[in-house]
């Protein structure tokens, strides 16, 4: 019995698709600095996540100079899923320090 519980799949909390969620609305938000044009401060917001995805930004700059349109849609995308995975990652962390299993004694 014991056995069978540690097979189930446990859900994610929730909490862990809060940072992608918000990278994508700071680059949606971004955007709206193309359609509006009185919101052209909001380029600090993109510039913000540029900074904000550095590993992923390299790609991006590099990109920039010849291909803009692809260099938005490359940190969209993967600036996104970076996100993601840091905090699946955070998460792996936290359950792994909060469940420690303790030695088992005969």
């Amino acid at each position: 019995m014991q056995r069978a519980g540690r097979l189930t799949r446990r859900a994610h909390p929730d909490w862990i698709y809060f940072l992608p969620i918000l990278h994508f609305c700071a680059c949606l938000m971004s955007t709206l600095r193309y359609f509006v044009p009185g919101l052209q401060y909001l380029v600090v917001i993109w510039d913000f996540v540029m900074h904000a995805d550095f590993p992923v930004s390299r790609v991006a700059y590099a990109l920039t100079p010849k291909y803009a349109p692809f260099a938005a849609i490359w940190i969209v995308a993967t600036g996104t899923l970076w996100w993601y995975l840091l905090s699946r990652g955070a998460e792996t962390l936290f359950t792994k320090f909060t469940h420690r299993q303790k030695p088992a004694t005969n």
